[in-house]
Protein backbone atom coordinates (compact mmCIF):
# COMPACT_ATOMS: atom_id res chain seq x y z
CA UNK A 1 0.00 0.00 0.00
CA UNK A 2 1.11 3.43 -1.06
CA UNK A 3 2.59 5.38 2.16
CA UNK A 4 2.60 1.91 4.46
CA UNK A 5 5.54 1.57 6.01
CA UNK A 6 7.17 -1.54 4.94
CA UNK A 7 11.10 -2.90 5.93
CA UNK A 8 11.34 -2.92 2.23
CA UNK A 9 12.78 0.43 1.64
CA UNK A 10 10.70 2.95 -1.02
CA UNK A 11 12.94 4.47 -3.74
CA UNK A 12 11.67 6.79 -6.39
CA UNK A 13 13.70 7.00 -9.67
CA UNK A 14 13.08 10.14 -11.68
CA UNK A 15 13.69 9.56 -15.25
CA UNK A 16 13.42 13.44 -16.88
CA UNK A 17 15.14 12.10 -19.97
CA UNK A 18 15.50 9.30 -22.30
CA UNK A 19 18.98 8.52 -22.25
CA UNK A 20 18.34 7.83 -18.33
CA UNK A 21 16.66 4.78 -19.40
CA UNK A 22 19.61 3.03 -21.02
CA UNK A 23 21.87 4.12 -18.35
CA UNK A 24 19.02 2.80 -15.40
CA UNK A 25 16.94 0.83 -16.24
CA UNK A 26 18.11 -1.08 -19.50
CA UNK A 27 20.94 -2.26 -17.01
CA UNK A 28 20.93 -3.49 -13.87
CA UNK A 29 20.16 -0.87 -11.77
CA UNK A 30 16.57 -0.95 -11.93
CA UNK A 31 16.24 -4.97 -12.12
CA UNK A 32 19.04 -4.78 -8.83
CA UNK A 33 16.61 -2.30 -6.87
CA UNK A 34 13.60 -4.16 -7.82
CA UNK A 35 14.64 -7.23 -5.50
CA UNK A 36 14.83 -5.85 -2.17
CA UNK A 37 13.38 -2.21 -2.27
CA UNK A 38 10.10 -1.08 -3.35
CA UNK A 39 10.67 1.52 -6.70
CA UNK A 40 8.45 4.33 -8.24
CA UNK A 41 9.35 5.35 -11.52
CA UNK A 42 8.46 9.25 -11.80
CA UNK A 43 8.57 9.65 -15.84
CA UNK A 44 8.21 12.02 -18.63
CA UNK A 45 8.15 8.73 -20.86
CA UNK A 46 4.72 7.85 -20.51
CA UNK A 47 4.10 5.23 -23.63
CA UNK A 48 2.33 2.02 -22.98
CA UNK A 49 5.55 -0.07 -24.74
CA UNK A 50 7.93 2.06 -22.19
CA UNK A 51 5.43 1.25 -19.15
CA UNK A 52 4.80 -2.47 -20.36
CA UNK A 53 8.46 -3.40 -19.90
CA UNK A 54 9.10 -2.33 -16.82
CA UNK A 55 5.99 -2.25 -15.08
CA UNK A 56 7.02 -5.91 -13.68
CA UNK A 57 9.89 -3.96 -11.87
CA UNK A 58 7.94 -0.79 -10.60
CA UNK A 59 5.45 -0.58 -8.39
CA UNK A 60 3.61 2.29 -10.22
CA UNK A 61 4.72 4.70 -13.39
CA UNK A 62 3.88 8.32 -12.37
CA UNK A 63 3.97 10.41 -15.66
CA UNK A 64 6.23 13.31 -14.78
CA UNK A 65 4.76 17.09 -15.69
CA UNK A 66 7.04 20.29 -15.88
CA UNK A 67 5.31 23.12 -14.79
CA UNK A 68 5.96 26.60 -15.84
CA UNK A 69 7.46 28.56 -13.09
CA UNK A 70 7.48 32.11 -12.17
CA UNK A 71 9.80 34.88 -14.54
CA UNK A 72 11.34 36.32 -10.98
CA UNK A 73 12.24 32.75 -10.22
CA UNK A 74 13.30 31.79 -14.08
CA UNK A 75 15.38 35.22 -14.02
CA UNK A 76 17.33 34.70 -10.79
CA UNK A 77 18.50 31.29 -12.49
CA UNK A 78 19.34 32.35 -15.81
CA UNK A 79 21.94 34.96 -13.67
CA UNK A 80 22.91 31.98 -11.38
CA UNK A 81 24.24 30.37 -14.37
CA UNK A 82 25.90 33.02 -16.52
CA UNK A 83 27.26 34.01 -13.14
CA UNK A 84 28.50 30.41 -12.81
CA UNK A 85 29.79 30.61 -15.55
CA UNK A 86 31.85 33.54 -15.34
CA UNK A 87 33.18 32.54 -12.05
CA UNK A 88 34.41 28.50 -13.51
CA UNK A 89 35.38 30.29 -17.02
CA UNK A 90 36.18 27.17 -17.93
CA UNK A 91 37.09 26.81 -21.72
CA UNK A 92 33.27 25.89 -22.57
CA UNK A 93 32.59 28.47 -20.61
CA UNK A 94 34.62 31.01 -22.50
CA UNK A 95 33.14 29.46 -25.90
CA UNK A 96 29.30 29.96 -24.35
CA UNK A 97 29.70 33.56 -23.56
CA UNK A 98 31.57 34.09 -27.42
CA UNK A 99 28.27 32.38 -28.69
CA UNK A 100 26.18 34.23 -26.52
CA UNK A 101 27.05 37.48 -27.72
CA UNK A 102 27.66 36.74 -31.47
CA UNK A 103 23.86 35.67 -31.68
CA UNK A 104 22.88 39.02 -29.85
CA UNK A 105 21.78 40.56 -32.64
CA UNK A 106 18.80 42.88 -32.29
CA UNK A 107 19.05 45.76 -30.03
CA UNK A 108 16.76 43.63 -28.01
CA UNK A 109 18.95 40.82 -27.47
CA UNK A 110 22.01 43.25 -27.37
CA UNK A 111 20.17 44.88 -24.23
CA UNK A 112 19.08 41.70 -22.66
CA UNK A 113 23.00 40.03 -22.63
CA UNK A 114 24.21 42.83 -21.45
CA UNK A 115 22.06 42.73 -18.53
CA UNK A 116 22.91 39.22 -17.91
CA UNK A 117 26.13 39.67 -18.78
CA UNK A 118 27.05 42.36 -16.09
CA UNK A 119 25.00 41.13 -13.29
CA UNK A 120 27.02 38.05 -13.96
CA UNK A 121 30.22 39.52 -13.84
CA UNK A 122 29.31 41.31 -10.58
CA UNK A 123 28.06 38.13 -8.84
CA UNK A 124 31.22 35.48 -10.37
CA UNK A 125 32.41 35.10 -6.63
CA UNK A 126 31.97 32.27 -4.39
CA UNK A 127 30.34 33.54 -1.75
CA UNK A 128 27.81 35.30 -3.93
CA UNK A 129 26.87 32.37 -5.45
CA UNK A 130 26.50 30.33 -2.61
CA UNK A 131 23.92 32.65 -1.44
CA UNK A 132 22.14 33.29 -4.21
CA UNK A 133 21.95 29.47 -4.84
CA UNK A 134 20.39 29.31 -1.16
CA UNK A 135 18.16 32.40 -2.31
CA UNK A 136 16.78 30.54 -5.89
CA UNK A 137 16.06 27.08 -3.80
CA UNK A 138 13.76 29.57 -1.10
CA UNK A 139 12.15 31.35 -3.86
CA UNK A 140 11.59 28.23 -5.87
CA UNK A 141 9.39 26.64 -2.55
CA UNK A 142 8.14 29.72 -1.75
CA UNK A 143 6.71 30.32 -5.65
CA UNK A 144 6.29 26.78 -6.29
CA UNK A 145 3.13 26.24 -9.22
CA UNK A 146 1.09 24.02 -7.20
CA UNK A 147 1.22 21.56 -4.20
CA UNK A 148 1.40 18.45 -6.54
CA UNK A 149 4.62 17.18 -5.66
CA UNK A 150 3.88 17.81 -2.00
CA UNK A 151 1.28 15.64 -2.28
CA UNK A 152 2.72 13.02 -4.41
CA UNK A 153 5.33 12.84 -2.21
CA UNK A 154 3.54 12.62 1.30
CA UNK A 155 1.67 9.76 -0.61
CA UNK A 156 4.41 7.88 -1.56
CA UNK A 157 6.55 8.39 1.73
CA UNK A 158 9.63 7.47 -0.32
CA UNK A 159 13.21 6.52 1.69
CA UNK A 160 14.98 8.14 -0.95
CA UNK A 161 14.29 10.35 -4.54
CA UNK A 162 16.69 9.65 -7.10
CA UNK A 163 17.45 11.71 -9.89
CA UNK A 164 18.44 9.78 -13.01
CA UNK A 165 20.21 12.84 -14.76
CA UNK A 166 20.82 16.14 -13.11
CA UNK A 167 21.05 17.73 -16.85
CA UNK A 168 19.23 18.38 -19.91
CA UNK A 169 16.40 17.07 -17.73
CA UNK A 170 14.55 20.12 -15.92
CA UNK A 171 11.30 18.52 -15.14
CA UNK A 172 13.31 16.23 -12.63
CA UNK A 173 15.06 19.81 -10.89
CA UNK A 174 11.33 20.85 -8.98
CA UNK A 175 10.53 17.27 -7.53
CA UNK A 176 14.07 16.69 -6.30
CA UNK A 177 13.60 20.60 -4.77
CA UNK A 178 10.16 19.63 -3.22
CA UNK A 179 11.52 16.40 -2.01
CA UNK A 180 14.60 17.82 0.00
CA UNK A 181 12.59 20.71 1.36
CA UNK A 182 9.87 17.54 2.85
CA UNK A 183 13.27 15.98 4.26
CA UNK A 184 13.08 13.44 1.74
CA UNK A 185 16.92 11.96 1.16
CA UNK A 186 17.83 12.80 -2.90
CA UNK A 187 20.65 11.44 -5.10
CA UNK A 188 21.67 12.86 -8.44
CA UNK A 189 23.64 11.44 -11.01
CA UNK A 190 26.10 13.70 -12.76
CA UNK A 191 25.30 12.15 -16.37
CA UNK A 192 28.69 13.22 -18.36
CA UNK A 193 32.56 13.70 -17.95
CA UNK A 194 32.35 16.94 -19.49
CA UNK A 195 29.19 18.53 -17.16
CA UNK A 196 31.12 19.91 -14.43
CA UNK A 197 33.26 22.13 -16.63
CA UNK A 198 30.31 22.30 -19.36
CA UNK A 199 27.03 22.90 -17.60
CA UNK A 200 26.34 25.44 -15.79
CA UNK A 201 25.72 25.56 -11.79
CA UNK A 202 23.96 22.73 -10.02
CA UNK A 203 21.03 24.49 -8.14
CA UNK A 204 19.27 21.17 -6.68
CA UNK A 205 20.21 20.46 -3.51
CA UNK A 206 20.88 16.72 -3.67
CA UNK A 207 22.26 15.03 -0.44
CA UNK A 208 24.44 12.39 -2.40
CA UNK A 209 26.14 12.21 -5.81
CA UNK A 210 26.64 9.71 -7.98
CA UNK A 211 29.84 10.33 -10.35
CA UNK A 212 31.83 8.30 -13.26
CA UNK A 213 35.63 8.41 -12.00
CA UNK A 214 37.73 10.12 -8.96
CA UNK A 215 38.39 13.05 -11.36
CA UNK A 216 34.77 13.97 -12.05
CA UNK A 217 34.49 13.46 -7.96
CA UNK A 218 37.69 16.06 -6.89
CA UNK A 219 36.20 18.45 -9.69
CA UNK A 220 32.62 18.53 -7.99
CA UNK A 221 34.15 18.82 -4.46
CA UNK A 222 36.67 21.91 -5.96
CA UNK A 223 33.45 23.66 -7.09
CA UNK A 224 31.17 22.75 -4.47
CA UNK A 225 33.41 22.57 -1.33
CA UNK A 226 30.25 22.18 0.63
CA UNK A 227 29.73 19.04 -0.40
CA UNK A 228 31.18 16.31 2.02
CA UNK A 229 33.37 14.08 0.39
CA UNK A 230 31.88 10.75 2.00
CA UNK A 231 28.44 11.95 0.28
CA UNK A 232 29.99 11.42 -3.13
CA UNK A 233 30.26 8.12 -4.78
CA UNK A 234 32.55 6.77 -7.67
CA UNK A 235 30.21 4.14 -8.93
CA UNK A 236 31.31 4.53 -12.90
CA UNK A 237 28.23 4.77 -15.66
CA UNK A 238 25.61 2.05 -16.38
CA UNK A 239 26.23 3.77 -20.16
CA UNK A 240 29.42 1.62 -20.89
CA UNK A 241 28.07 -1.60 -18.70
CA UNK A 242 27.29 -2.62 -22.02
CA UNK A 243 30.23 -2.99 -23.40
CA UNK A 244 31.70 -5.53 -21.17
CA UNK A 245 29.01 -8.10 -21.34
CA UNK A 246 28.74 -10.67 -23.72
CA UNK A 247 25.45 -11.12 -24.76
CA UNK A 248 25.37 -7.31 -26.18
CA UNK A 249 28.57 -8.50 -28.68
CA UNK A 250 27.29 -9.62 -31.80
CA UNK A 251 29.32 -11.86 -34.11
CA UNK A 252 30.81 -9.88 -37.18
CA UNK A 253 28.70 -11.81 -39.89
CA UNK A 254 25.52 -10.74 -37.59
CA UNK A 255 26.65 -7.11 -36.91
CA UNK A 256 27.46 -7.10 -41.22
CA UNK A 257 23.65 -8.30 -41.67
CA UNK A 258 22.42 -5.20 -39.22
CA UNK A 259 24.47 -2.68 -40.51
CA UNK A 260 24.78 -3.99 -44.15
CA UNK A 261 28.27 -3.98 -44.25
CA UNK A 262 30.67 -6.39 -46.11
CA UNK A 263 31.92 -8.69 -43.03
CA UNK A 264 35.29 -9.38 -44.82
CA UNK A 265 36.37 -5.83 -45.20
CA UNK A 266 37.30 -3.52 -42.59
CA UNK A 267 35.08 -0.63 -41.62
CA UNK A 268 35.78 3.22 -40.06
CA UNK A 269 33.39 4.00 -37.06
CA UNK A 270 32.70 7.45 -37.68
CA UNK A 271 29.92 8.80 -35.45
CA UNK A 272 28.51 12.58 -36.12
CA UNK A 273 28.17 15.07 -33.52
CA UNK A 274 24.74 17.55 -32.70
CA UNK A 275 24.75 19.55 -35.97
CA UNK A 276 24.00 23.11 -34.30
CA UNK A 277 27.63 22.15 -32.46
CA UNK A 278 29.58 20.64 -35.49
CA UNK A 279 28.41 23.00 -38.24
CA UNK A 280 28.71 21.50 -42.07
CA UNK A 281 30.09 18.00 -40.77
CA UNK A 282 29.20 16.24 -43.72
CA UNK A 283 32.13 18.19 -45.44
CA UNK A 284 33.96 15.95 -43.43
CA UNK A 285 32.35 13.15 -43.92
CA UNK A 286 32.81 13.13 -47.95
CA UNK A 287 36.38 14.27 -47.22
CA UNK A 288 37.07 10.50 -45.40
CA UNK A 289 35.13 9.28 -47.65
CA UNK A 290 37.22 10.47 -50.67
CA UNK A 291 40.36 9.50 -48.63
CA UNK A 292 39.74 6.19 -47.96
CA UNK A 293 38.40 5.58 -51.61
CA UNK A 294 42.27 6.32 -52.41
CA UNK A 295 43.85 5.22 -49.46
CA UNK A 296 46.87 2.34 -50.37
CA UNK A 297 46.00 -0.73 -48.81
CA UNK A 298 45.19 -4.30 -49.28
CA UNK A 299 41.52 -3.93 -48.01
CA UNK A 300 39.89 -0.89 -49.18
CA UNK A 301 38.16 0.31 -45.78
CA UNK A 302 34.20 1.06 -45.94
CA UNK A 303 32.87 4.21 -43.53
CA UNK A 304 29.74 3.25 -41.44
CA UNK A 305 28.59 6.73 -40.22
CA UNK A 306 26.49 6.63 -37.21
CA UNK A 307 24.33 10.40 -37.09
CA UNK A 308 23.65 12.09 -33.90
CA UNK A 309 19.62 11.28 -34.07
CA UNK A 310 19.08 14.31 -31.80
CA UNK A 311 20.81 17.01 -33.74
CA UNK A 312 21.31 15.24 -37.80
CA UNK A 313 21.79 18.72 -40.44
CA UNK A 314 19.82 18.17 -42.99
CA UNK A 315 23.42 18.20 -45.38
CA UNK A 316 24.24 15.10 -43.57
CA UNK A 317 20.68 13.26 -44.25
CA UNK A 318 21.34 14.34 -48.12
CA UNK A 319 24.92 12.92 -47.98
CA UNK A 320 23.21 9.59 -46.91
CA UNK A 321 20.51 9.75 -49.81
CA UNK A 322 23.58 9.73 -52.13
CA UNK A 323 24.61 5.68 -51.00
CA UNK A 324 28.34 6.91 -52.04
CA UNK A 325 30.34 4.06 -52.66
CA UNK A 326 31.22 1.75 -49.32
CA UNK A 327 29.86 4.27 -47.09
CA UNK A 328 27.00 3.24 -45.11
CA UNK A 329 24.65 4.81 -42.90
CA UNK A 330 22.99 2.43 -40.55
CA UNK A 331 19.77 3.47 -39.16
CA UNK A 332 20.31 4.51 -35.06
CA UNK A 333 17.50 2.75 -33.48
CA UNK A 334 15.83 5.40 -31.05
CA UNK A 335 12.09 6.76 -29.64
CA UNK A 336 12.44 9.91 -31.80
CA UNK A 337 9.60 10.92 -29.89
CA UNK A 338 11.40 10.25 -26.21
CA UNK A 339 14.99 10.74 -27.64
CA UNK A 340 15.20 7.10 -26.37
CA UNK A 341 17.95 4.56 -27.22
CA UNK A 342 15.85 1.13 -28.17
CA UNK A 343 17.11 -1.53 -26.61
CA UNK A 344 17.95 -3.36 -29.93
CA UNK A 345 20.32 -0.41 -30.38
CA UNK A 346 22.91 -1.34 -27.54
CA UNK A 347 24.26 -4.34 -29.14
CA UNK A 348 24.74 -3.16 -32.26
CA UNK A 349 26.53 0.14 -31.17
CA UNK A 350 28.85 -1.71 -28.94
CA UNK A 351 29.71 -4.46 -31.72
CA UNK A 352 30.20 -1.49 -33.74
CA UNK A 353 33.29 -0.21 -31.22
CA UNK A 354 34.38 -3.68 -30.93
CA UNK A 355 34.07 -4.90 -34.92
CA UNK A 356 35.74 -1.32 -36.03
CA UNK A 357 39.35 -0.69 -37.73
CA UNK A 358 39.64 2.51 -35.92
CA UNK A 359 37.10 5.75 -35.10
CA UNK A 360 36.42 8.88 -35.95
CA UNK A 361 34.84 11.78 -34.53
CA UNK A 362 34.97 15.47 -33.26
CA UNK A 363 35.61 14.94 -29.32
CA UNK A 364 33.27 13.09 -27.71
CA UNK A 365 32.62 10.21 -25.08
CA UNK A 366 32.42 8.13 -28.22
CA UNK A 367 36.37 8.37 -28.08
CA UNK A 368 36.35 7.05 -24.69
CA UNK A 369 34.12 4.19 -25.76
CA UNK A 370 36.88 3.57 -28.33
CA UNK A 371 39.80 3.60 -26.47
CA UNK A 372 38.26 1.06 -24.28
CA UNK A 373 38.51 -1.90 -27.04
CA UNK A 374 41.47 -0.49 -27.89
CA UNK A 375 40.82 1.26 -30.65
CA UNK A 376 42.91 3.59 -32.75
CA UNK A 377 40.88 6.75 -32.58
CA UNK A 378 40.98 10.02 -34.67
CA UNK A 379 40.06 13.44 -33.70
CA UNK A 380 39.41 16.30 -36.12
CA UNK A 381 40.73 19.83 -35.09
CA UNK A 382 40.06 21.88 -38.00
CA UNK A 383 36.94 23.34 -40.09
CA UNK A 384 35.51 21.32 -42.94
CA UNK A 385 36.30 22.12 -46.25
CA UNK A 386 35.03 24.59 -48.40
CA UNK A 387 33.09 25.80 -44.95
CA UNK A 388 33.08 29.33 -43.75
CA UNK A 389 31.93 28.87 -39.72
CA UNK A 390 31.81 31.51 -37.37
CA UNK A 391 34.60 31.86 -35.02
CA UNK A 392 32.89 31.06 -32.37
CA UNK A 393 32.00 27.31 -33.60
CA UNK A 394 35.37 26.78 -34.85
CA UNK A 395 35.94 22.89 -34.62
CA UNK A 396 39.16 22.88 -32.94
CA UNK A 397 37.54 24.63 -29.82
CA UNK A 398 36.63 20.77 -28.77
CA UNK A 399 39.60 19.53 -28.72
CA UNK A 400 40.56 22.27 -26.40
CA UNK A 401 37.71 21.80 -23.64
CA UNK A 402 38.87 21.39 -20.06
CA UNK A 403 37.47 17.33 -20.12
CA UNK A 404 39.15 16.98 -23.59
CA UNK A 405 42.03 18.23 -23.64
CA UNK A 406 43.65 15.60 -20.74
CA UNK A 407 42.32 12.85 -23.65
CA UNK A 408 45.10 14.97 -26.12
CA UNK A 409 47.89 15.37 -23.97
CA UNK A 410 47.97 11.93 -23.05
CA UNK A 411 48.45 11.03 -27.03
CA UNK A 412 45.69 7.74 -26.78
CA UNK A 413 44.25 9.77 -29.84
CA UNK A 414 45.23 11.38 -32.65
CA UNK A 415 44.61 15.04 -33.86
CA UNK A 416 43.89 15.95 -37.38
CA UNK A 417 44.54 19.23 -37.83
CA UNK A 418 44.08 19.98 -41.58
CA UNK A 419 43.14 17.70 -44.57
CA UNK A 420 46.56 16.31 -44.81
CA UNK A 421 46.34 15.15 -41.43
CA UNK A 422 43.20 13.39 -42.32
CA UNK A 423 45.28 11.13 -45.02
CA UNK A 424 48.43 10.84 -43.13
CA UNK A 425 46.74 9.41 -40.25
CA UNK A 426 44.04 7.53 -41.23
CA UNK A 427 46.62 5.53 -43.40
CA UNK A 428 48.92 5.11 -39.57
CA UNK A 429 45.79 3.41 -37.84
CA UNK A 430 44.76 1.13 -40.16
CA UNK A 431 47.99 -0.20 -41.05
CA UNK A 432 49.47 0.30 -37.58
CA UNK A 433 46.81 0.03 -35.01
CA UNK A 434 49.01 -0.49 -31.92
CA UNK A 435 51.18 2.41 -32.31
CA UNK A 436 49.31 4.44 -29.67
CA UNK A 437 47.86 0.98 -27.79
CA UNK A 438 50.21 1.60 -24.44
CA UNK A 439 48.68 5.28 -24.36
CA UNK A 440 44.87 3.90 -24.90
CA UNK A 441 45.49 1.45 -22.19
CA UNK A 442 46.92 3.67 -19.40
CA UNK A 443 44.37 6.67 -20.13
CA UNK A 444 41.44 4.23 -19.69
CA UNK A 445 43.22 2.48 -16.79
CA UNK A 446 44.08 6.31 -15.03
CA UNK A 447 40.45 7.44 -15.80
CA UNK A 448 38.30 4.75 -14.45
CA UNK A 449 40.10 2.36 -12.01
CA UNK A 450 38.29 -0.68 -11.72
CA UNK A 451 34.87 0.48 -12.83
CA UNK A 452 34.79 -0.64 -16.59
CA UNK A 453 33.25 -4.02 -15.56
CA UNK A 454 30.03 -4.19 -16.97
CA UNK A 455 28.66 -3.42 -12.82
CA UNK A 456 28.31 0.60 -12.34
CA UNK A 457 24.13 -0.72 -12.80
CA UNK A 458 24.81 -2.93 -10.05
CA UNK A 459 26.99 -0.50 -8.08
CA UNK A 460 24.80 2.35 -8.01
CA UNK A 461 21.99 -0.10 -7.11
CA UNK A 462 23.15 -1.14 -4.39
CA UNK A 463 24.44 2.63 -2.71
CA UNK A 464 20.78 3.54 -3.56
CA UNK A 465 19.67 0.62 -1.06
CA UNK A 466 22.00 1.65 1.24
CA UNK A 467 21.62 4.80 1.51
CA UNK A 468 17.36 3.92 1.34
CA UNK A 469 17.64 1.75 4.03
CA UNK A 470 19.64 4.30 6.05
CA UNK A 471 16.52 6.54 5.34
CA UNK A 472 14.10 3.92 6.80
CA UNK A 473 15.71 3.44 10.36
CA UNK A 474 16.20 7.11 10.93
CA UNK A 475 12.64 7.58 10.11
CA UNK A 476 12.37 4.62 12.32
CA UNK A 477 14.50 5.83 15.34
CA UNK A 478 12.39 9.43 14.92
CA UNK A 479 8.76 7.57 14.93
CA UNK A 480 10.30 5.77 18.18
CA UNK A 481 11.24 8.93 19.35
Amino acid sequence: MIGKFNQRPHIVLIVSRGEAVRNFLYSDTLPTLSKDAQVTLLSVIDDERFNARFRPYVEQIIPLRQYRERRLVTTLRHILHEAHFRWLWSKVAQNVWEIRAEKARTAYQKVRWAFFRSWARVLANRPALETLTELERYLTWLLRPNDDFITLFKELQPNLVFNCSHIHGQAGELPVKIAHRLGIPTAGFIFSWDNLTSRSRILVPYDYYFVWHERMKQQLLSIYPKIAPEKVFVTGTPQFDFHFKPEFHLSRKELAQRIGIDPKRPFVFYTTGIAKHFPEEHHHVELIADVLQEIDISQRPQLVVRTYVKGTSQEMNALAARNLPDVIFPPVLWDEKWATPLYEDLAIFTSCLHHAAMGINAASTVSLELLMFDKPVLNIGFDPPGSQIPHSFRWIRHITFDHYQPVVDSRAVDVAYSPDDISILVYRSLTQSTVNSAARQLLISHMFGGTLDGCAGVRVAMCLLQLALKSVKTRSRKSVG
